[in-house]
């Protein structure tokens, strides 16, 4: 992947840990970089979805897969 696109593989973690991965990637990622994350917890949609209102990232996409969700963020660059 180019480095304005990061894939996260937080398979078989349970909350909080997706997000936990996903805001560690978020301070090291550029403004502009999009960050998917492949999760199995079902409630990963609603955590990261309500952590990326609050840091002001902007939640592209929630993809329904054969092992759970493939959730897609857009950094905004302010500090999360």
């Amino acid at each position: 992947m180019s480095k304005d696109r990061l894939q996260i593989d937080a398979k078989g973690l349970k909350c909080p840990m997706p997000v936990i991965k996903l805001q560690q990637a978020v301070r090291k990622a550029e403004t502009g970089t999009e960050i998917s994350i492949a999760c199995t917890d079902k409630g990963a949609e609603k955590d990261i979805g309500s952590w990326s209102r609050v840091n002001k990232h902007h939640l592209l996409s929630v993809e329904n897969m054969d092992y759970g969700l493939l959730i897609t963020i857009k950094v905004n660059g302010l500090e999360s």
